[in-house]
């Protein structure tokens, strides 16, 4: 059965605030559903982004994980700060939080293999050759079969059900607090495997991937040559990324563990924008890729001038077309002209 918080205590009282972020979750819905499937489209249909297979292919998985993450988490979210409450029923609160936590750890998972990749392959080129599509497949299948068997695991731990908080607006598992040690240890040891771990693993592989690009350069002036960045400025930038989204919310989680959060001055303000920055992570690789990836730019440069050519050769041919029905008008009027004078002669 799904609880509420209070309300009274927790709501949004300010029509203001509420349409902000309202606004806000607006944005990063249409730029998920949009720049993912563009994501997927330029992958799959044009070899838009020339990386190594085994790369572009975690690409698309997380491309997969972002739709999927606005769906079950940014959507229900918004439509409950729309109704003021959540108004999805119990059925679709337990799907929610399932598909919700499946993408969380996926998505988590998914950049941490697309980072240490990258790494490895920059260690050991020459065996580039044996990070086969094959492999790329396997090796998102067997994340995400992990990913969709943690919340299963979650939910089995959870004899409390699930609670509508307020302050995120969303559907959340019971407050830890009820559980018993057992349980607490168990919660706390997944949130370390699936959240903890990647973060650190995200935070030193990318530190050493700097390291061995800022080499690399200087290795390449030294010889006259030049180190190319596609690709290692990708996998940077997306690092970067989702520490942003994932570091603060993980922080106020330990330390709400260890202080209650009525003792923190302005506490549900401070999780509302710990949950903003969360979601970064949901509709910024559009923006990454089409940033640091030029095979990516150019094609999207590509298709944008080929609507716009579209658009103005469409305008020129509707102009031509008007024009010669303006110019067949006049003729017929001319010569109707000519027939009534020489009816009148």
């Amino acid at each position: 059965m799904i609880t509420s918080s209070s309300f009274d205590e927790f709501g949004i009282h300010s029509t203001v605030e509420r349409s902000f972020w309202i606004t806000y979750l607006l944005i990063v819905l249409l730029s998920s559903l949009i720049g993912d499937s563009i994501i997927l489209i330029a992958t799959i249909k044009y070899n838009a982004i020339k990386l190594n297979k085994f790369l572009v292919t975690i690409m698309q998985h997380i491309a997969v994980c972002d739709i999927l993450a606005s769906v079950t988490y940014v959507l229900p979210t918004m439509i409950s700060l729309i109704a003021n409450k959540w108004i999805l029923g119990d059925a679709i609160a337990y799907i929610h939080v399932y598909l919700d936590t499946a993408s969380l750890v996926s998505s988590n998972i998914l950049i941490c293999a697309l980072i240490c990749s990258k790494l490895l392959l920059l260690e050991f080129p020459l065996h580039a050759r044996r990070w086969t599509l094959t492999k790329a497949h396997i090796t998102c299948a067997c994340i995400w079969i992990f990913a969709l068997s943690i919340p299963a695991v979650r939910l089995s731990l959870d004899g409390e059900g699930l609670v509508f908080d307020f302050i995120e607006y969303n559907i959340n598992y019971d407050y830890i607090s009820k559980y018993s040690k057992a349980v607490k240890i168990a919660i706390h040891t997944i949130s370390v495997l699936v959240i903890d771990i990647p973060v650190a693993i995200v935070i030193i592989t990318t530190c050493l991937t700097l390291v061995h690009l800022i080499r690399s350069r200087k290795a390449a002036r030294r010889s006259g040559g030049d180190q190319r960045w596609q690709g290692i400025v990708t996998v940077v930038a997306a690092g970067t990324v989702y520490c942003v989204a994932n570091l603060p919310d993980r922080t106020t989680f330990l330390i709400f563990d260890v202080i209650s959060s009525t003792e923190i001055p302005h506490h549900i303000y401070l999780s509302r924008f710990c949950e903003c920055f969360s979601t970064f992570n949901i509709m910024c690789n559009f923006f990454i890729y089409s940033l640091t990836v030029p095979s990516f730019k150019a094609f999207l440069k590509s298709k944008i001038t080929d609507v716009i050519s579209g658009k103005v050769r469409e305008y020129c041919r509707c102009g031509r077309k008007e024009a010669t029905r303006e110019q067949d008008k006049e003729n017929s009027g001319n010569k109707f002209d000519l027939m009534e004078c020489g009816t009148r002669i």
